[in-house]
């Protein structure tokens, strides 16, 4: 099984989570919760996975993948909306 690590961040300027990956190439997707994060996170992973098997070691079709999100934000104000 591969376990893949995606960083959502808080923007306070644009009032949205923003998830991206040093594990996943081309991962860059924005919402305004979590709940609405995670959703676009499983939804365009499998086509950035698929796009970029020639330059990742994640498995075979089939096969198990963890994806594992980190949330990140400030205690100055900013909330998981």
């Amino acid at each position: 099984m591969n376990k893949l690590l995606v960083t959502a961040q808080w923007d306070d300027e644009a009032g949205v989570w923003v998830a991206t990956s040093d594990d996943i190439p081309g991962l860059v997707t924005e919402a305004t919760s979590l709940d609405g994060l995670l959703e676009r996170v499983l939804a365009v992973v499998p086509e950035l996975l698929e796009d970029n098997a020639h330059h990742l070691d994640v498995g075979h079709a089939g096969d198990r993948i963890d994806v594992c999100i980190l949330s990140q934000f400030r205690l100055d104000g900013a909330r998981a909306h």
